[in-house]
């Protein structure tokens, strides 16, 4: 095994996003994915907290693949 291949497989897959990194990935401000949710053209978030609401990666990618 190479160094490269053990430090892909140390690397944990991010699975779930903050709005800091959707706006990161999409290029759109939160106020525009929060419009865009609220009107079903963005994937909704999940709540995970009471304050706290995180996206799905594969949803996002989705959105941005579409």
């Amino acid at each position: 095994m190479t160094t490269e291949s053990i430090q892909e497989t140390n690397q944990p897959t991010k699975q779930l996003l903050t709005l800091k990194d959707v706006t990161a990935m999409t290029g759109l401000s939160s106020t525009t994915i929060y419009k865009f949710a609220k009107s079903g053209k963005f994937p909704q978030p999940k709540k995970i907290g009471d304050r706290a609401v995180r996206w799905r990666l594969a949803d996002v990618q989705a959105y941005i693949n579409a």
